[in-house]
């Protein structure tokens, strides 16, 4: 039996389309607040979780916005919450090999698309 079924390769490319939105954002959120180096973070942000976290619990502290979210860039943040709620959720409810979680994330995603929209609009 072939695990590359196109449940399975959705899944694949999903998760790819959330990593590219994680880039995206971060440097959105990184220009708007006069990083020297957006592109930077854009970059390693997705690779890496703990330059995420470094960069969402440290790096953000007393660097204010000089300007409101845009659109693109509201739509790429409701893409990465629900992203990431979706991968929580999808491997809460599904077994734990890789290729069930990757047929249930998209749909998890899916599920989780009108909460990201709610927080996302309400300024998390």
């Amino acid at each position: 039996m072939s695990l590359l079924t196109p449940a399975v390769a959705f899944g694949a490319a999903l998760v790819l389309f959330v990593w590219a939105a994680i880039g995206l954002w971060v440097n959105f959120d990184a220009r708007a607040r006069r990083s020297a180096h957006p592109a930077f973070w854009g970059v390693l942000a997705p690779l890496s979780g703990i330059i995420l976290f470094y960069y969402l619990l440290w790096w953000r502290r007393g660097r204010p916005r000089e300007w409101p979210p845009g659109r693109v860039e509201r739509v790429t943040a409701t893409v990465v919450v629900a992203g990431i709620g979706g991968l929580a959720v999808g491997s809460l409810v599904s077994p734990p090999d890789p290729a069930s979680q990757l047929t249930t994330w998209p749909i998890a995603f899916a599920g989780c698309l009108p909460v990201a929209y709610w927080l996302v609009r309400r300024g998390m």
